[in-house]
């Protein structure tokens, strides 16, 4: 199966047409000269965030000594905290310019174009974050930051006529081989393979649809499948064991996980992928189980320990759901935009033109 997508792929490609579906519709709306005002505010505030020179060389903020790593250590957490503060300070604005991407004025989300185009460029031309050397926990904020910068430029290209430059588009190829080159290994331990290979395979997979890279499609396609294998049914809902085991915070650990598979069925359906279908339909089910999580309601899978709440930031796939399936767990009224993360450069409500 996974060899006919890869030539129903790659045949796609070498027609000559785009062959990836971005994970957006597309829905640009006029703009005009960008607001001068605006402009200048958003090139001011542009330049506290220069391309990352740093190493990638960040430790864990939790407690190596317990095996469920779910309890901060609070000195680790400062350091970790400091270093990676202009990484996710820029992922932060990157989100807010492509939100004014929404905006009703045409001049304002014309300067949101300009001035996203121009945070874009120096950390292109830097390679930022692309460097071969990296902790374990350097190689998660890679991903999670290639994950976000992805997904930031469909919105861009979903809202506006923002186009990706060449040192750009060689940015991102770079920050995804260095995602792949991590994650392969891992799929070899799948006593190892956890929430960091969700978040891997969709990094790749957003990275491919900006890249109009099928094989890189096809790499993330199988890590998904991987992951699906690991839903376990317990006590009347289901489970990912190895969240599970992340003491007080295994349903935080459970929604942080579900974001990536959610985001990659949904870029995989709209590819032609079954990614809801056969095995994936267990996805329904974790779906549900983390909704009840969040909600506290008790039903379902539960845990031992009391659990650390779920911030609405760990909901973010919860507006893609219920795009795809507004009948089976539907937001809380008017909510939608409550549910987004840096990594997902904010809400991602409201981006499709209709049901699909």
């Amino acid at each position: 199966m996974r060899l006919l997508t890869a030539l129903v792929l790659g045949m796609i490609s070498g027609c000559g047409q785009a062959s990836l579906v971005p994970l957006f519709d597309r829905q640009p709306q006029s703009t005009g000269a960008p607001d001068s005002r605006a402009l200048t505010r958003c090139e001011a505030q542009l330049r506290g965030y220069p391309p990352y020179a740093g190493p990638l060389a960040m430790g864990s903020k939790y407690d190596q000594a317990r095996s469920s790593k779910d309890t901060l250590d609070r000195k680790a957490a400062r350091q970790y905290e400091a270093q990676v503060e202009d990484i996710y300070g820029y992922l932060s604005f990157l989100g807010q310019v492509t939100e004014y991407m929404r905006d009703p004025r045409p001049a304002v989300r014309a300067a949101a174009k300009t001035c996203f185009a121009e945070a874009l460029e120096p950390w292109a031309q830097a390679n930022a974050l692309a460097q071969r050397d990296a902790s374990k926990q350097g190689e998660a904020v890679r991903k999670w930051f290639l994950s976000a910068l992805a997904t930031n430029m469909m919105k861009a290209q979903a809202l506006t006529d923002w186009q990706i430059s060449e040192a750009q588009r060689n940015w991102l190829g770079r920050l995804a081989d260095r995602v792949q080159a991590h994650a392969e290994p891992r799929r070899q331990r799948m006593d190892l393979y956890n929430n960091h290979d969700y978040w891997s395979s969709w990094a790749v997979m957003a990275a491919a649809l900006v890249l109009d890279d099928p094989a890189r499609l096809v790499w993330a396609e199988e890590g998904y499948w991987l992951a699906i294998g690991q839903i376990t049914p317990r006590q009347g809902g289901v489970v990912l064991p190895r969240e599970a085991a992340r003491g007080k915070r295994a349903e935080e650990y459970h929604a942080f996980a579900i974001t990536p598979l959610i985001l990659m069925a949904e870029a995989g359906t709209r590819n032609g992928l079954n990614l809801y279908g056969g095995n994936g339909a267990q996805l329904h089910a974790l779906a549900q189980q983390v909704v009840h999580f969040w909600a506290g309601d008790g039903k379902g899978a539960s845990f031992a320990q009391k659990q650390v709440a779920i911030d609405d930031s760990k909901m973010a796939w919860w507006p893609v759901y219920a795009h795809r399936f507004p009948d089976r767990l539907p937001l809380p009224a008017g909510d939608g935009d409550r549910f987004g993360s840096r990594f997902t450069g904010g809400s991602l409500a409201g981006l499709w033109q209709a049901s699909q």
